[in-house]
């Protein structure tokens, strides 16, 4: 665990190192008092006293004392500034780290999972390098200090002190593997626990309208009970360790009484060192016994730091040293393979997307349309063949600058919980208020912003969970405007717009993706008919290619979706449908 603490630690290993120091020499003030203890004691049992060496004596074990408050106080800042520095670092590393990863990594994972590692396994760090670390250093050293001294009062003595330590360092060893397994199972039960709450309150409209609301979401009670029951379990099983662990370290008083007895009474060992031995062999095992506390709670912090360094060990998409600007913009597809875990999502796909023009894909759900899109931004990285933008490599690029590139409106929108203003400001940071309203009012989202209680300034909640998704994407597409990027993905923009707007927002998209490259994925067919070229995309292959009216004329499977598309225009709910009811 104190490996996995200073690779946590990064640049902040120096503040580490000197506060072990500071602890130690602390720990070395806290054991002087003994040997001087001892020297009184000698003193007091003489035949005459000499007040002088008693009263030198007290001053020495004050300013021990006193330095060893000095040095507590001294590690206590360095310590926690440290903690709270490595603590802090740890946080950006990690933000900026998860920045860097391909999506993968966050497919493989649910949204608890790495809440969880974000929020509670770094907050679950937080005692380490602040107090359990420390005083772990402490409850090492003090006890080897007063061995070693108590070897040099008498070393018969000093092995019966210590007899009781191995037996109960094996305990320890044991208690541990038990702990840091039922530790690991804690760590992913509360990770699971955790996405079952955040799934229980984005679901809830849902539960409600299912009456699947508290214990009639089955999902939601067995992660509670299967958290409960590790945390129980944890207890539980460690319980007859601790027990053991405290018996064998109380018999080492036992051992220390009776041998000393033996030697007493046979005359080889003083009065003196006898009760120094009583009341020194306490301060040996009470550190000792503080060691299974402390190794407990850093059994649980252990796991969080494997599960934070799994993360910090994830290898990021490379970045290229040599970052040039593009001047065209492009995209070419070239013999692309992509592969998630098991599965073939495409298949040797090319094509060209010239610069300023329309493309669109169209196909079946599951036909790899979506991934086309997320792999230009290289959220991912393709498994061969190359994507070009520019006529240069996607992997050539620094990822700031290929996004800088790339402006995306996707079906799915997710706003952040702050003021609109700033939701659409996500496009441009700098952008001034007239440029967000110009923006605004480009998509046509002026007019209903302006009628929300604070305006552009109306905190619309995680998720926009305040607004409709019409809205929320009409500010989706004013945050791509406000960007202005030479390239724009578009996942079906207008899906969740009314009718009323369509239009209108049909308009801003124009306005949008004026003398840019465009890529839309289509699921209303209708809205392409003007497209320079349709990609239909169906089992991970770019089955077909053309205009809409070549592709229609053909009568392959473009054709059939354009037919079942008429057809589901005049759909309408059957009269005996509605009777049923």
């Amino acid at each position: 665990m104190i490996k996995k603490l200073f690779e946590i630690a990064g640049d902040r290993k120096s503040d580490l190192r000197k506060g072990t120091v500071l602890k130690v020499i602390e720990s070395f003030f806290a054991g002087a008092p003994l040997f001087i203890i001892y020297l009184t004691l000698n003193e007091l049992f003489s035949a005459s006293i000499d007040t002088g060496k008693v009263m030198f004596m007290v001053v020495g074990m004050a300013a021990c004392f006193v330095l060893q408050g000095i040095f507590f106080y001294w590690a206590s800042v360095v310590n926690n500034k440290a903690g709270l520095r490595i603590m802090s670092d740890l946080r950006i590393r990690l933000g900026e780290h998860i920045r860097k990863l391909s999506m993968g990594f966050f497919s493989d994972r649910e949204t608890g999972d790495l809440n969880n590692i974000i929020n509670q396994d770094v907050k679950n760090i937080e005692p380490v390098p602040t107090f359990f670390y420390p005083q772990l250093v402490s409850a090492i050293v003090l006890p080897i200090f007063i061995a070693s001294f108590l070897f040099f009062l008498d070393w018969r003595m000093a092995l019966a002190t210590i007899a009781v330590i191995p037996a109960a360092l094996i305990v320890l060893n044991v208690s541990q593997k038990i702990f840091k397994r039922m530790a690991k199972m804690r760590a992913k039960s509360a990770s699971i626990a955790n996405s079952r709450i955040i799934e229980y309150v984005q679901g809830i409209g849902v539960l409600r309208a299912f009456n699947q609301i508290g214990s009639g979401f089955k999902k939601f009670e067995a992660a509670m009970a299967d958290y409960k029951k590790t945390n129980v379990d944890l207890v539980v099983k460690l319980a007859p360790s601790l027990v053991a662990y405290q018996a064998i370290l109380e018999l080492g008083t036992a051992i220390i009484l009776l041998c000393g007895s033996y030697l007493f009474l046979g005359g080889q060992l003083s009065l003196t060192v006898f009760l120094l031995f009583l009341v020194l062999g306490l301060r040996v095992y009470v550190p000792i016994q503080h060691v299974f506390e402390y190794m407990g709670m850093m059994r649980i912090m252990d796991a969080s730091m494997e599960r934070v360094l799994e993360v910090l060990n994830k290898e990021p998409l490379p970045e290229p040293d040599y970052d040039p600007a593009l001047d065209r913009f492009d995209i070419e597809f070239k013999d692309v393979r992509f592969r998630y875990e098991d599965t073939d999502v495409l298949k040797d796909v090319s094509f060209t997307v010239p610069q300023n023009t329309i493309t669109a894909l169209v196909g079946p759900s599951g036909a790899g349309k979506t991934t086309i899109a997320h792999l230009i931004a290289r959220f991912w990285d393709v498994n061969s063949g190359e994507i070009l933008i520019g006529g240069r490599n996607i992997k050539d690029m620094k990822t700031g600058r290929l996004l800088s590139y790339i402006a995306m409106v996707f079906q799915e929108v997710y706003l952040f919980n702050d003021s609109i203003a700033n939701n659409i400001r996500f496009g441009g940071k700098d952008a001034t208020d007239e440029e967000v309203i110009a923006a605004a009012k480009a998509a046509h989202c002026h007019e209903f912003i302006e009628r929300l209680p604070d305006g552009y300034e109306t905190v619309i909640g995680e998720g926009g969970a305040t607004l409709s998704g019409g809205e929320k994407q009409r500010i989706s597409i004013a945050r791509a405007m406000l960007k202005d990027a030479p390239i724009v993905i578009l996942d079906e923009a207008t899906a969740y717009v009314d009718p009323e707007n369509e239009i209108l927002i049909q308009g801003a998209i124009n306005s949008l993706v004026r003398s840019k490259t465009l890529i839309i994925i289509a699921h209303r067919l209708r809205t392409i008919t003007t497209a320079d070229q349709i990609l239909v995309v169906d089992g991970g292959k770019v089955v077909e290619q053309g205009r809409h009216s070549e592709l229609v004329d053909a009568g392959e499977l473009y054709s059939r979706f354009w037919e079942k598309r008429q057809k589901a225009r005049g759909w309408k709910i059957a009269k005996e449908g509605l009777n049923a009811g």
